[in-house]
């Protein structure tokens, strides 16, 4: 039997902890927390007159705009005119463009820096008389900038391609720096204190060139979030990775590695499947990947089979219209038009996948060499092997080969009738090929449960000459999806990584005519070098801070899920990013310093920081969490913290690889309903389950790992029971 005087002993501290708690976080800019977030109140100063701004002007301020749209930031637009009757005091940031600061009368200039001395936070562009009320000196110079350099997210050159004249900061006080000119070493962005608040002032506009805020400074959010406070507290494990176990060391630990991938939010993995009989340990891949709760597929790259088929079989090996075997690139390309090489494909894909526990297969980048030159490039032109040489004749009446031939009647520069007819028979033969593979994959989803058939094509519509460069057809891989129910994924072609994150949204518009279901639409995202010196005008040589949340941002536009190439490739502070650009929709509203009202689309996880003590959802204890995470379901919720009495339940949900609709605690039983329409549903649970019932009935379940318990739960949607010890 407890004693209950130490049981009254504990609710008094915890009712003083509560009192203390409502003493300090009264007031905006309070200095004592209870946890290490808190829900911001934001304020933009939007200026008066805006038709009669400059063009550079209207850009940075509507590239200010959508940068926090784009991140979720809530945020009240305050009209200049109206601010000496707002009470600023109310809100923890303001920001301040340099449109509406050249703007402000001595009045509001002395009632926004007040608001910073007391403890508010401001973010400011451009040199105005605000800046020097803060005390901010300039240099009485201005220079040329083309090369900055970000002292804390990235350490390589940053490129601006629009040559822009700034005053620098004079280095002075203990004023941090956040930018500066590579050239000189003078600093253009800067943060500090002023009295007990903060402020972050860049001497440029934020972005003059375009609407959407990526093309200088592409490390803003980070900046709010790491000098004012600035919090991104909801995020959405819904983001998908490629993994390439050949281009990490050879000692990988992939235990670690997989559970590095759960805390960055990812929930799906497809793991290169090119080495099979090899020494790639694919069953501890896997293994690894669902004691984390994360789905795991089979990345095919047809042509390419393995290094160990090609050496096998030199006999089945893709010529090139130069006659050379087609290693073209890093991949070993098969003659797939072979039937007897298919077969002996499709034998060893048959073992390779039903013998190892994947949740699904990508079958992807089915296309001919090359891209982008296509006929262009006859040293690596293909298909040319006997097989498509001979069938194209019998139906063509000449050897393709002859499109080569400078002294031939159908070379193809010069005859494009004959051009067309090989072009054309490529596109089908590609379109035989991928439907000869898709039956193959849908037996196999025959034979295992709650197994996805995806398939990777390359994009055409953007750069309509890929198609005769590759032997891709839009209409031919919309016509596989609708013919083999599929699950498709979108790839734009190389010479489109250079250009904006908004192809993205038009790819949605027009994908999305056919390809209805919102659960069956992935776009492909390749975090690469795509922007040498600045090319495109972004920044980064590699997608990063604000054009990748824009990426995620417009695939999500269209509800298209999302996929990066590689996991490897991606800086760390953009897996943050792309979680939270994707639980964007959800609307918290703070009730009190402890209760939120949280109304969210689907299922988001809610940063917590150091919390520790009870949640509440709903009235009823909730202990879907981990350490600094809780999960919320699909819907309109109360979530509480509570500190009053003991942690009510041991038995936890950690993780959801899917949608959460509801859930029940108790010490030893959870019970739970979630729906996946595409495959398994991972949960990870604090205590290992003794009993699993599935819709009432008693179901034998896979569980994985021995501290932290990982339980498949079969495709689609269901109520659960879990008993534990």
């Amino acid at each position: 039997m407890k004693d209950n005087r130490l049981i009254d002993k504990k609710r008094i501290l915890s009712i003083l902890l509560i009192a203390l708690t409502s003493i300090f976080s009264n007031g905006a800019h309070s200095q004592s927390k209870t946890t290490s977030l808190k829900l911001n109140k934001t304020a933009f100063i939007v200026p008066i007159d805006t038709l009669s701004l400059s063009a550079d002007e209207q850009n940075d301020i509507t590239s200010l705009h959508h940068v926090l749209n784009v991140s979720g930031i809530r945020y009240t637009d305050i009209s200049l005119q109206s601010t000496s009757s707002t009470d600023i005091s109310e809100y923890d940031i303001l920001i301040v463009p340099f449109a509406s600061a050249k703007s402000l009368n001595d009045s509001d200039i002395l009632k926004i820096t007040h608001f910073v001395k007391i403890g508010g936070n401001l973010f400011t562009d451009g040199i105005t008389q605000l800046t020097q009320q803060l005390g901010l000196k300039s240099q009485s110079k201005t220079e040329n900038v083309t090369l900055i350099r970000d002292t804390y997210f990235s350490k390589d050159t940053l490129y601006w391609t629009t040559v822009r004249e700034v005053i620098p900061f004079d280095s002075i006080r203990n004023d941090s720096v956040l930018a500066y000119n590579i050239q000189t070493g003078k600093p253009i962005a800067i943060s500090g204190r002023y009295k007990r608040g903060k402020y972050i002032s860049i001497a440029s506009l934020f972005d003059p060139n375009t609407k959407k805020g990526y093309s200088q400074y592409p490390f803003l959010i980070e900046w709010l979030e790491r000098n004012l406070g600035l919090e991104r507290i909801a995020e959405r494990r819904s983001m998908e990775m490629y993994f390439d176990p050949g281009m990490r060391e050879e000692n990988l630990n992939i235990d670690s590695l997989a559970t590095l991938w759960r805390k960055r939010m990812i929930a799906k993995v497809y793991v290169a499947g090119w080495y099979f009989g090899e020494e790639v340990n694919y069953k501890s891949i896997l293994r690894a990947c669902h004691e984390n709760g994360i789905q795991a597929y089979c990345w095919l790259e047809t042509p390419e089979i393995t290094a160990q088929f090609w050496d096998k079989n030199p006999q089945w090996r893709e010529k090139t219209a130069t006659g050379r075997d087609a290693h073209v690139d890093w991949r070993k390309l098969m003659n797939l038009a072979d039937d007897a090489c298919r077969k002996e494909v499709f034998t060893e894909l048959d073992t390779f996948l039903l013998h190892n526990d994947w949740d699904g297969v990508n079958f992807a980048e089915m296309y001919f060499e090359p891209h982008p030159q296509g006929f262009d490039n006859p040293n690596n032109f293909t298909p040319m092997n006997s097989i498509v040489r001979n069938e194209f004749k019998l139906k063509a009446g000449f050897d393709p080969i002859e499109l080569f031939d400078k002294k031939s009647l159908n070379y193809w520069k010069t005859n494009d009738t004959s051009w067309r007819l090989f072009a054309n028979y490529r596109k089908d033969l590609s379109f035989r090929i991928k439907s000869q593979f898709l039956e193959f994959l849908n037996n196999i989803k025959t034979k295992k449960s709650d197994f996805d058939v995806m398939m990777t094509g390359i994009d055409v519509s953007l750069k309509p000459a890929e198609s005769d460069n590759i032997g891709e057809s839009t209409e031919n891989t919309l016509a596989l999806y609708n013919k083999y129910n599929i699950t498709l994924q979108i790839e734009d072609p190389s010479n489109c990584w250079g250009t904006g994150p908004e192809r993205y949204d038009n790819l949605g518009k027009l994908y999305r005519k056919t390809a209805t279901d919102e659960h069956r639409l992935v776009f492909d995202c390749n975090v690469v070098g795509s922007h040498e010196k600045g090319f495109g005008g972004f920044p980064a040589e590699k997608p990063a801070g604000e054009e990748i949340r824009q990426i995620a941002y417009n695939m999500s536009i269209e509800n298209v899920r999302p996929a990066f190439y590689a996991e490897d490739g991606v800086n760390i502070i953009d897996f943050k990013n792309i979680s939270s650009v994707l639980a964007r929709k959800a609307v918290i509203t703070e009730i009190s310093s402890l209760q939120w009202s949280i109304e969210t689309p689907y299922t988001i996880s809610i940063n917590i920081g150091n919390f520790k003590g009870n949640c509440k959802l709903d009235n009823k204890p909730w202990s879907a969490r981990n350490d600094n995470q809780v999960i919320i379901p699909k819907g309109t919720h109360l979530l509480t913290l509570d500190y009053l009495g003991l942690t009510l339940h041991n038995l936890a949900l950690l993780s959801i690889s899917s949608e959460l609709h509801n859930a029940d605690f108790s010490d030893n039983e959870i019970s739970l309903s979630y729906s996946d329409e595409i495959t398994s549903c991972y949960i990870l649970i604090s205590k290992k389950p003794r009993e699993i019932f599935v819709d009432g009935k008693i179901m034998n379940c896979p569980v994985y790992g021995t501290t932290q318990f990982s339980i498949k739960l079969p495709q689609g949607k269901h109520s659960v029971k879990i008993i534990c010890d």
